[in-house]
């Protein structure tokens, strides 16, 4: 092994060491989170992605989006100086939720034999194909938390708007153009159906696996007598945002900023899903302006409302009681680890 490569493994190798402590250090917590985050991606995460994606990848493989979003197209050609194939990308990130825009770019590319060019464009409109989804801003931030579904309406208009403003300022003079070389795999439904279950495969292990993390990590501060905010925690895993439990108006441009920004769970959905299609690190230091453009956006357009806020409607995450040794928590680890990894031939064979 080369020594380069011996610098980016030990890293890698200790925080699986780190990770392998913890969760034998804390198993009833470990196990706990585990039984939890599988329950939200069956209760929520696959209930309301699975469709919208497997519709989204047929229409963006079918080349249905021509049609779909003609009279559309022809506004954001004045807006956003890009082609057909990434405009299209681009509103359906918007309706779809985070993993959405970033999964079809992916496709592109993988539909177009890898070609630089694409990959070039691709990796660029993924800085702006990219934002929370309404359901998520309205229903679950909005009415969840701040009991105001004017405020998640406010949460996502600033999002859209940062993603249009990021849009129109990567896309520029030069443009996200390929000069008519994209192709369209023309697949069928089946086709994108069977993606849309890989993707969400990825999506829930990380899911599975980055939640464990997070709760062992919260269990070794409470050991130290630190609590760490769930505003802060939202920044690295966005649903502790809806563990909010004295929401605030002034809380709601944080939210948004934060909400724009995706949580780094979901970046690494996302790096999961382009599995090294486009550099994902430009994608990541994209979303710290969006955010912050987001934020402020969002606190200039609370000066013109009159929101008030209430209490969480949320009466708390579900509590599994679940009985757990220490062997079996590193088990059922490996066997998410393992899934993971292999979750390309899996989706093969079925």
């Amino acid at each position: 092994m080369e020594k380069s490569e011996i610098l980016h493994t030990i890293p890698k190798a200790a925080a699986v060491t780190a990770f392998a402590v913890l969760i034998m250090v804390y198993p009833s917590a470990a196990a706990e989170s585990t039984v939890n985050s599988i329950n939200v991606c069956i209760n929520a995460i696959i209930p309301s992605m699975f469709a919208f994606m497997a519709l989204s990848s047929y229409v963006q493989s079918s080349g249905l989006y021509r049609v779909i979003f003609r009279p559309v197209l022809f506004i954001l050609r004045h807006i956003i100086n890009a082609d057909d194939e990434i405009l299209s990308v681009f509103l359906l990130s918007l309706f779809g939720g985070y993993p959405v825009g970033v999964k079809l770019l992916g496709d592109i590319i993988s539909q177009n034999k890898n070609s630089p060019a694409i990959k070039e464009v691709c990796g660029k409109a993924a800085m702006f194909c990219y934002c929370v989804s309404p359901s998520f801003a309205l229903i679950m931030l909005g009415n969840g938390v701040f009991g105001s579904t004017e405020a998640g309406m406010l949460i996502y208009i600033s999002n859209v708007l940062a993603c249009f403003i990021c849009a129109a300022a990567v896309s520029g003079l030069r443009g996200l153009k390929c000069g008519g070389t994209v192709k369209n795999a023309g697949t069928g439904l089946a086709e994108a159906v069977g993606s849309a279950a890989h993707s969400l495969l990825t999506v829930c292990t990380v899911i599975v696996l980055f939640n464990t993390a997070l709760t062992c990590v919260k269990c070794l501060f409470a050991g130290a007598g630190i609590t760490l905010p769930d505003i802060l925690l939202g920044a690295l895993e966005i649903s502790n945002l809806l563990k909010i439990s004295s929401p605030s108006v002034s809380l709601i441009p944080i939210t948004a900023a934060i909400s724009s920004f995706g949580g780094i769970c979901v970046m690494m959905q996302c790096g999961a899903i382009v599995k090294g299609r486009f550099p994902i690190g430009r994608f990541i230091i994209a979303r710290l302006p969006c955010a912050l453009m987001s934020g402020v956006i969002c606190r200039i357009l609370l000066l013109f409302t009159d929101i008030s806020v209430s209490a969480s409607t949320f009466s708390g995450q579900h509590i599994y009681k679940f009985s757990a040794n220490i062997m079996i928590v590193p088990i059922l680890m490996a066997m998410c680890i393992i899934f993971f990894n292999k979750s390309d031939k899996i989706s093969e064979k079925l």
